[in-house]
């Protein structure tokens, strides 16, 4: 729902993603399209803070009597979507809506598509914008690397991001620096790449002639078993090229924002998502720093993240897979005036021509009439 959000507020409608709600609704027309993806999104998750709500207040039930009581929400928004001023905005809308409707689609009722239209549009204007303050859109990276920054292993510098998720793998390449302030993330530019872990199985089923849902999963228990068929390294081998080849271009776009072109030559890479493993994903990104990019290829550090200190975790709790799949979670459980602060890729000038710093060339030095 969240990357068909993004597609039609970019009105990218050749989408494949948007196939699928076109063959569910039968609805053809674009506008009525962008109001299927938004209601369907405002359900999924006014039910979801429904549940959140009640739960919150069964463990406080005094929750609400004190005047100083207060509820908010963040969400988490890839920065090459979130950094589109009408992507925000559509996003922005969504989770107000969503919030203001949590009661009354707690549990997610089964009701038709149209309800919930009706539901949405009865919505005081006024009281939707009273939610604006509570409701807050933050970076997904940001969110994923909260954790690190606050952490003491982390330092200053620029980083790689690369996030594998089910059906995308989003990637920001950002310069963290930390000051009086507290801790800030310029990004230089961020990629969703549509090839997560789940278009595996999906490439093996299309190949095998059966794309049903029995057979999809039945290709995942196989990767997820490691087992190695050959449609399934097919579709890692297509896979690991393509990443390698966008990881790239991830890469040089962030480059063309750097003053200083060798600052891109200290770049750490951090990986995340439930998703990610060693091949394709990691050997792809990784390859990335052999190609034109770099004079010599390099081998950047590569960095774990940390496991939160102010988590009360059991010792069965403390695995980094279970870690890399709470990391956005724990990043967007903060109140946001504590999150850490961030500027958009489009918010970074490209510097000019004459900006660039370049290294100097020492002249060669004439010989003397002794060296003759």
């Amino acid at each position: 729902m969240k990357y068909a959000l993004g597609k039609v507020s970019l009105c990218e409608w050749n989408d494949p993603i948007l196939d699928l709600y076109r063959k569910l609704s039968g609805i053809l027309n674009e506008k009525k399209l962008v109001t299927l993806v938004e209601n369907c999104t405002i359900y999924f998750l006014a039910g979801v803070f429904g549940e959140i709500r009640n739960q919150i207040k069964e463990r406080f039930p005094d929750f609400g009597l004190h005047k100083d009581d207060y509820m908010a929400v963040n969400l988490a928004v890839p920065v090459a979507d979130a950094e589109h001023p009408q992507v925000n905005r559509l996003y922005q809308n969504v989770l107000c809506n969503a919030w203001a409707l949590a009661d009354q689609f707690k549990e997610h009722p089964a009701i038709d598509i149209s309800e919930v239209e009706r539901s949405v549009m009865d919505i005081i204007n006024e009281e939707n914008k009273s939610h604006s303050d509570i409701c807050f859109i933050y970076p997904e990276t940001s969110a994923n690397v909260q954790g690190f920054v606050r952490s003491r292993v982390s330092r200053p510098g620029i980083y790689l991001f690369s996030d594998t998720g089910a059906g995308t793998v989003n990637q920001s390449v950002f310069i963290f620096l930390r000051n009086n302030d507290g801790e800030h993330l310029t990004y230089l530019h961020g990629s969703v790449i549509p090839i997560g872990s789940s278009l595996i199985e999906h490439h093996a089923a299309l190949a095998s002639g059966k794309t049903d849902w029995i057979s999809l999963e039945d290709w995942r228990q196989k990767k997820e078993s490691g087992e190695n068929h050959p449609l399934l390294e097919e579709a890692k081998n297509k896979i690991y090229k393509e990443l390698n080849r966008r990881t790239e271009e991830t890469l040089a776009r962030a480059k063309k924002k750097l003053i200083v072109k060798e600052q891109l030559n200290d770049i750490r890479v951090i990986f995340a998502g439930g998703g990610h493993c060693e091949y394709p994903y990691k050997m792809a990104v990784l390859r990335a720093f052999s190609g034109a990019l770099f004079r010599s290829g390099i081998s950047p550090d590569i960095l774990g993240m940390p496991v939160p200190q102010d988590l009360e975790l059991n010792q069965g709790q403390m695995q980094m897979k279970w870690i890399r799949r709470l990391a956005v979670a724990y990043g967007l459980s903060f109140e946001k005036s504590e999150l850490s602060t961030f500027t958009y890729p489009i918010d970074v000038e490209t510097p000019k021509p004459e900006e660039i710093w370049r290294p100097r060339r020492r002249g060669q030095d004439a010989p003397s009439k002794d060296e003759c």
